[in-house]
């Protein structure tokens, strides 16, 4: 953001030239003064500037504290994404468990390598990857979540006869338990 640094200085030299110009060209209060013949002497022009320079500073410092606080939420935004992909916690490549509950998934939950997740949801714990489970903290406590539930399925009609949740949460990945 640093080449917006000074652009309320050249708004307001661009609105100096641009009524320095309109005073050469049409004379004081716009009557006209077209002709070569009566031109504007340079210290005339000066003379009916001042009032139109406290309007564009006024316009310019205006646009330069918008600039300002625009800059500073940007500073701020980018901040916290990038703490928030220094939190981001990735899998192994190639695995198929669930981090919350160790659910086996034929497909890769966080892709192949570990770090594209597939945002499906897991038949057992429900949790969607890549949304609930980004960060440990975020995993650890859609688990407790889950757990204090009793473990319930999300889709019913996939849960096996013998499941067991202790033994199911063992397969959770190394790093996530």
């Amino acid at each position: 953001m640093k080449k917006y640094k000074y652009i309320s200085l050249y708004i307001f030299l661009g609105l100096l030239i641009f009524d320095t110009l309109n005073l050469k060209l049409s004379g004081p209060g716009g009557r006209g003064n077209y002709l070569p013949t009566e031109p504007l002497s340079w210290t005339e022009i000066l003379e009916n500037l001042p009032r139109s320079i406290i309007a564009y500073l006024i316009i310019a410092l205006s646009f330069y504290l918008i600039m300002k606080v625009v800059v500073k939420n940007n500073i701020k935004f980018q901040a916290k994404t990038s703490k928030r992909e220094e939190d981001k916690v990735y899998s192994s490549p190639n695995t198929h468990e669930c981090r919350i509950c160790g659910c086996y998934s034929d497909n890769f939950p966080w892709g192949e390598d570990g770090r594209s997740p597939t945002f499906q949801l897991c038949p057992c714990c429900g949790v969607q990857f890549g949304k609930e489970d980004l960060t440990l903290e975020s995993i650890k406590e859609y688990r407790d979540k889950w757990r204090s539930k009793g473990g319930e399925w999300f889709a019913k009609n996939e849960k096996h006869e013998e499941w067991d949740m202790d033994v199911q949460m063992k397969n959770i990945p190394d790093g996530f338990r």
